[in-house]
């Protein structure tokens, strides 16, 4: 547990925080530094997505409070990127940043395929350098100017300079803290748009995207696009998109970002959101379609009827005429919005938005009823009933019969058409063509009937498959790799490319990297291991150990310099290429050399 770790500065980046503790303990090694924050010295320096975050917190003092949970959440880009992930995705690439290397977190988000590239280089705001000096004392790394896309400050709406400083660039390890010399010498490469409308447009894109490290956005989905798409126009009752329109209006809305932003070019990830999504999307993309609805007239399909309330057209009721209708309920049908209006006597009509539009009677209610039943009552004829009613003759009839009353008019009789029966005749062509070719299949009969086919496995699957050709079971394809014989003529290859290694002069390691390469399989082996048994015992067999190289490189150099006479062991030592401080076997070796003694077989093989 290390005794000090530096505070936390606002919206800082724990690459940052990082950085600096190497810089306040006055540091000489990267990979010190990890030994003490993790616990071991491989660990990469990531910006966006660190990993081992759990390592990371037990070294930590436990009176801060900086638990993994909430290292990943506040102080790295965890939240911008799966601000739009199912909850699946959300939890396993929290748990890989916790627990284990965070080198498949990108793939597994679906980024590292994105058409937005990540920001190779450090960012920063010159104001936000200035407040942070003169607060704190130093510079520090923002998360809200590291993220993709983000060209202005959200915070000082000024463009983010860049620091030259690419992590990982020459040393993966080493954390770069920001110093006010990095600052002066980048600050005078800051690039100011001259555009306005482009700079409120970045500065829009900023502040939202900074808004993803702090506040879970609403549901993002396909259905949630669509459903907005229509309420702005660009798409019908049925939520199929207009993808002309849509496509114009981005285009018109992003116009200036076309030269300053790349990413935001709407190739094909535009018509792809609005449409089930079966991949993942990048963050700035749906922070651009946000803007983009934004910006779009939000037309209420509510607000085309106005505020309300509406007239009753009941021609029965006493209050016709007068705004009492309150209940509004409002439908697309075939991209017109249809409103439904319920006043509390039971009447319900419909009418689009169009002006003059007609209403539509959906419900007469229980006055149009009652009335009914008093006119059949009193003997009135049909017609007279229906100047009563405010109806057609037609509907007095039907609605005669629906309430069933003794009406002294002839009521409707509906004949009910007889449709002839298709399937039987479906039925014998399937048969008679099974019978002209009785060695074709199913799916050879098929098609040659595709209408007959279509028609039975929909209407009648279960005689279709009493009346077909008994389907054939596949033999299981022969076994196509031999891994056995495989793993013998590997086994063998990788002893022959040993004993070449071994042979050589001067000597090289036999590793099972460099015979990989020998055999042309680089990663190849290590991937199929587990079929390759004798192979991967051969590599264990075969490969060196740092010592015993050593050993082997030291024989071979005194070997060289034995033809000039008595040699000194440093002699030997620079020609093997060995440290100043080897193994224990190697350097006893050396001295024994060194004193003239001969060599120890029993001892140093």
């Amino acid at each position: 547990m290390v005794p000090y770790f530096p505070p936390i500065y606002p919206d800082e980046l724990l690459y940052s925080v990082l950085a600096r503790y190497h810089r306040h303990t006055c540091s000489t090694s990267p990979k010190r530094t990890l030994e003490d924050l993790y616990g071991q010295r491989g660990i990469i320096a990531t910006v966006d997505l660190p990993g081992h975050l759990l390592a990371l917190s037990r070294h930590l003092p436990p009176e801060r409070g900086l638990t993994s949970e909430r290292l990943a959440v506040d102080l790295t880009l965890f939240p911008y990127y799966v601000a739009f992930q199912p909850p699946s995705v959300r939890e396993a690439v929290f748990r890989a940043m916790l627990e284990g290397p965070a080198s498949d977190i990108h793939v597994r988000l679906g980024i590292a395929a994105s058409i937005v590239p990540a920001p190779r280089f450090l960012f920063f705001c010159p104001e936000c350098v200035r407040d942070a000096v003169a607060r704190f004392g130093e510079p520090y790394w923002r998360r809200a100017h590291q993220l993709p896309g983000v060209l202005i400050c959200p915070e000082h709406g000024v463009p983010l300079a860049n620091s030259g400083l690419a992590p990982g660039l020459a040393n993966q390890h080493a954390f770069i803290a920001a110093t006010p010399e990095i600052r002066a010498a980048a600050a005078a490469e800051s690039v100011w748009f001259s555009d306005g409308r482009c700079i409120a447009l970045l500065r829009s894109i900023a502040e939202r995207s900074a808004a993803l490290l702090t506040a879970p956005p609403p549901p993002a989905g396909a259905d949630h696009y669509r459903d907005a798409l229509v309420d702005r126009g660009l798409a019908t009752g049925a939520r199929r998109v207009d993808q002309a329109d849509l496509w114009r209006a981005y285009e018109a809305f992003f116009t200036p970002l076309r030269a300053v932003l790349p990413a935001a070019t709407p190739s094909g990830w535009l018509p792809a959101l609005v449409r089930k999504h079966r991949h993942a999307f990048h963050p700035l993309h749906h922070v651009l379609f946000g803007l983009l609805l934004d910006s779009l007239p939000l037309g209420s399909r509510r607000a085309l009827f106005g505020s309300g309330p509406w007239p009753c057209l009941n021609p029965l009721a006493a209050h016709r005429g007068q705004p009492v209708i309150t209940d509004l309920s409002v439908h697309l049908d075939h991209g017109r919005p249809i409103g439904r209006f319920t006043c509390s006597c039971g009447y319900v009509y419909s009418r689009n938005a169009s002006v003059g539009a007609k209403p539509r009677v959906q419900e007469f209610g229980p006055l149009f009823d009652e009335r009914l039943r008093a006119l059949v009552a009193e003997g009135c004829g049909l017609r007279a009933a229906a100047r009563t009613l405010g109806v057609d003759p037609g509907s007095v009839r039907s609605h005669a019969e629906r309430l069933g009353l003794p009406a002294s008019w002839k009521l409707l009789q509906r004949r009910r058409q007889e449709r002839p029966d298709v399937g039987a005749a479906v039925r014998e062509r399937w048969l008679a063509g099974q019978s002209a070719e009785p060695a074709l299949s199913r799916k050879q009969i098929a098609r040659h009937l595709p209408a007959e086919h279509a028609w039975l496995y929909r209407h009648d699957r279960a005689w279709l498959d009493a009346h077909s050709p008994p389907t054939t079971k596949r033999s299981p394809a022969p076994r196509r790799v031999d891994w056995s014989a495989v793993d013998r003529d590997m086994a063998a290859t990788m002893r022959r490319a040993a004993a070449a290694v071994t042979a050589e002069s001067p000597p090289c390691r036999v590793t099972r990297a460099e015979l990989e390469r020998r055999v042309g399989k680089r990663d190849w082996i290590i991937k199929r291991r587990d079929k390759l048994p004798e192979t991967m015992a051969a590599l264990a067999a075969l490969t060196e150990s740092v010592e015993a190289f050593q050993v082997r490189r030291v024989r071979w150099a005194a070997a060289e310099l034995a033809a000039t006479g008595p040699t000194p062991a440093w002699k030997i030592r620079r020609l093997a290429g060995l440290p100043a401080k080897a193994a224990e076997r190697v350097e006893a070796m050396l001295a024994a050399l060194d004193a003239g003694k001969p060599e120890a077989p029993a001892r140093w093989s």
